[in-house]
């Protein structure tokens, strides 16, 4: 038990040990389907957009609420001792169904907005999900690397025991492992780091125990960059600035609607008035009713200038469609010219420069076995040969976020 508590200890000070195990916490591994299904039902800042949605809803309602009628009640001490009157708002001109087109307008702007929010979130969780299993390849090479190296160390204090090395030898090999295990407990915490970026857009307060699996997804073959331009159309960011248009169009109708003059009816009743009763006092007063429609006469308030404050929102909204439309295409151009030279840097490395550094190490590590290499041959080509690993683990993260980002200037749902 004690020899196991050592041994436990050697490889948390080596930074062998996830931080996950040594805090007593089991990493979770999640695929990138199962982040981004979590981050569209928790992501906090989608959470607020649906909101949003909420109180756009509410406007319609809103919208149409009907005016309160209004009760007067008096007396007289020569006429009717009680006189009513209800006074009924009349919004009979289409003003209401104004309003309420006008609010429907905007609810569909702000559902759009929402898409809008999750095009971003998505890309910011599939880079997450990317920047996570990059540090993860991360450290797998650098706990090879410092493998190798003590591996090494040992070689090279027998060789020196024996007199065939020189001593600076020992302390050039003790140098470099020390620097190993270094970068693999600077590797291991950029893990954490990546997993708690991750678990932010997955709506998580503590994400630092998450571990990716799988690779990060990009295609092997994507159509070309004109057919993908012709979809920028159909993209979250444009069609939002097109339902600004449409909702601006809507609210200067209801802005025009309201130059229409407003009715209210009143009905009324003089109760007991001795005046209706032609001077005879042998009767009661007799009740009068009364009815009368009255009409706003818009004199003043044209509202022309509301209208022309909506039309020109929807100038702007217009401007920025158009600017979307320019900002999307050259987005879109940028992340697939970008893909695509990322697809050609990983397939060089994998495919060439990471079996050639390994060849390479190989070859002098037996000849440093031989005598016929320096020491220092050895560490720089493993050194090399890590380099190699870590940049087309980097190629591969490139490529994947370069993907994220055609798919956010698409506005994939």
């Amino acid at each position: 038990m004690r020899a196991r508590t050592t041994a436990l200890a050697v490889l948390l000070s080596l930074g062998w040990l996830p931080i996950s195990a040594a805090s007593g916490q089991e990493p979770r591994r999640v695929s990138l389907d199962e982040a981004l299904r979590a981050a569209r039902s928790a992501s906090p800042d989608l959470v607020v957009a649906r909101a949003r949605e909420g109180v756009a809803r509410a406007e319609i309602g809103v919208a149409g609420v009907y005016l309160n009628p209004s009760v007067a009640l008096g007396t007289s001490t020569l006429t009717a001792p009680l006189s009513a009157t209800v006074s009924i708002p009349l919004v009979i001109l289409g003003q209401r169904g104004a309003a309420i087109d006008a609010a429907r307008a905007d609810q569909v702007t702000v559902g759009i907005d929402t898409q809008v929010a999750w095009n971003d979130i998505r890309q910011l969780a599939e880079r997450a999900y990317a920047a996570l299993w990059l540090a993860e390849g991360i450290v797998a090479a650098r706990r090879t690397s410092a493998t190798l190296q003590t591996t090494l160390e040992t070689a090279v204090v027998q060789r020196v025991a024996v007199g065939s090395a020189p001593e600076l030898d020992a302390l050039r090999v003790h140098a470099e492992k020390a620097r190993a295990d270094a970068d693999v407990l600077e590797a291991t915490a950029e893990v954490s780091v990546a997993a708690s970026e991750l678990g932010h857009w997955m709506g998580l307060a503590d994400g630092s125990d998450l571990r990716s699996q799988g690779d990060p997804p990009a295609p092997d073959a994507v159509p070309p960059l004109g057919s993908l331009l012709a979809r920028l159309e159909s993209s979250a960011t444009i069609r939002r600035e097109v339902s600004d248009v449409r909702a601006s169009e809507a609210r200067a109708a209801r802005e025009r609607a309201f130059v229409r003059p407003s009715m209210a009816l009143d009905l009324g009743a003089d109760v007991g008035d001795p005046t209706l009763n032609n001077g005879s006092t042998s009767f009661p007063g007799m009740t009068n009713y009364r009815a009368q429609l009255s009409f706003e006469v818009p004199v003043f308030n044209q509202r022309g200038a509301f209208v022309e404050r909506e039309l020109a929102q929807g100038d702007v909204a217009r401007a920025r469609a158009q600017a979307a439309r320019v900002q999307g295409a050259a987005e879109l151009s940028a992340a697939y010219r970008t893909f695509e030279a990322a697809t050609a840097r990983e397939k060089s490395l994998a495919g060439s420069v990471v079996p050639a550094a390994q060849g390479a190490a190989r070859a002098t590590e037996e000849a440093y076995a031989l005598g016929r290499a320096p020491l220092l041959a050895v560490l720089d080509a493993e050194r090399a040969l890590v380099d190699a690993r870590v940049t087309a683990l980097e190629a591969r993260a490139a490529r994947s976020m370069a993907w994220a980002a055609v798919e956010h200037a698409l506005g994939a749902p």
